[in-house]
């Protein structure tokens, strides 16, 4: 068995404290000291360079101006454990410690002792937590109007019913804050909430601030700009560390996000993304839209991640082809989602989802094929034919 190297850094001026922690590692085959630094300053191109899980680091001889400079690390790097290790030990650091975001505080004479038992945890709650990370699926229009709102909280839905699973729906526009005015439901706290929290970013804050539409749906609203003009435009910092979290605490999360989000917000999105939705009508213009927008995306994230969907398809009659859409976009699969406006627009005005107001319509169904897919399960009547085979 193949175990995965857990790399260390370590910054301190203590030459005793890396002889300490030395000794420490030579007993361990999977935990390496992979970097010693003395200054802050060194942090970032060792951080670039190297994948580390754990940071120690050394407060002394100035523990309130170094644990201030802990806060700052553990905010970029939300992902890092902080271990603090001091020749003081007093109630007031330990506070500061921990609002800085370290998991651990060892004095210096312990370290032969205890370091090793904090890294057994640590390892542990790494494990745990790679176990527990859910998926994020996006959805993108290529233009306003395109229905993707309509498939968020859908498809939101549906995935929840077809993995019996709790499931957070985010909604990331801040102009019209189109999830709520779907739904009709008025919550207040969401999103923007959040992301102006400068403490620390746990799953309690996140679902504190959720509303609990179901039991086991959850949503992430916003508040509109446009309707609010006194709000200002949401500042996205803690994006990535709230996205984090929302992978933790939910096995699926999906996110209605606008094409307008800045270029540095959208790929923060993409990068933790696991599926991303682009939604188009088959029009020559939304075609062109979508070829930009796929080229865009594909330059931001891995373009396997994509999956277009051609929203309110008419088979029939529809101009443009499936076959064209492909061609077009130079893609061999989309999906579709068939056209049935009024039903759309009747589930909208009641404020519901399909399945409670339609379920047995196409839209419907095919909403529930695309939703088995992102969850890898098999259509009913494709695990008939495979055993019809048989």
């Amino acid at each position: 068995m193949i175990t995965q190297t857990h790399n260390i850094l370590l910054l301190t001026k203590d030459n005793s404290a890396v002889d300490m922690l030395h000794s420490v590692l030579e007993k361990s085959q999977n935990i390496v000291l992979s970097g010693i630094c003395q200054e802050f300053s060194e942090l970032t191109s060792y951080l670039k360079d190297i994948k580390f899980q754990t940071i120690i680091v050394d407060i002394d001889p100035d523990p309130l101006r170094i644990l201030t400079k802990v806060g700052t690390i553990t905010a970029m790097y939300p992902e890092l454990r902080i271990v603090v290790i001091s020749n003081s030990f007093s109630n007031e650091l330990i506070l500061h410690a921990m609002h800085a975001g370290a998991r651990h505080y060892l004095l210096k004479s312990s370290i032969e002792k205890e370091l090793e038992k904090v890294l057994g945890q640590i390892l542990s709650e790494g494990r745990k937590s790679e176990s527990k990370q859910g998926s994020i699926i996006s959805v993108i229009p290529v233009s306003g109007g395109c229905g993707a709102t309509t498939v968020a909280v859908n498809l939101a839905n549906e995935i929840r019913i077809a993995s019996s699973e709790e499931i957070l729906l985010v909604d990331m526009d801040s102009y019209y804050a189109t999830v709520a005015l779907h739904l009709g439901i008025s919550t207040q706290y969401g999103i923007s909430d959040i992301l102006s929290h400068e403490d620390m970013i746990d799953e309690n804050l996140l679902k504190s601030c959720s509303y609990n539409y179901m039991t086991d749906f959850h949503i992430l609203t916003n508040k509109a700009i446009i309707s609010s003009p006194e709000l200002n435009p949401p500042r996205y910092d803690n994006l990535t560390s709230i996205l984090e979290v929302c992978k933790n605490a939910y096995k699926y999360t999906v996110i209605d996000t606008p094409s307008r989000l800045d270029k540095d917000v959208l790929e923060k999105i993409l990068d933790l993304s696991d599926n991303i939705l682009v939604v188009f009508h088959a029009t020559v213009k939304d075609l062109k839209l979508a070829q930009y927008l796929i080229s865009s995306v594909q330059f931001l994230t891995a373009p396997n991640k994509i999956i277009p969907l051609a929203n309110n398809f008419d088979k029939r009659n529809s101009l443009i082809k499936l076959e064209d859409c492909k061609q077009a976009l130079g893609i061999e699969h989309i999906h579709s989602i068939c056209s049935e406006p009024q039903k759309a627009l009747n589930a909208f005005n009641l404020s519901q989802p399909l399945a409670q107001f339609a379920a047995k319509s196409k839209m419907r169904q095919d909403l529930q094929q695309l939703a088995l897919a992102l969850i890898g399960v098999e259509e009913p009547n494709k695990k008939e034919t495979i055993l019809g085979t048989k």
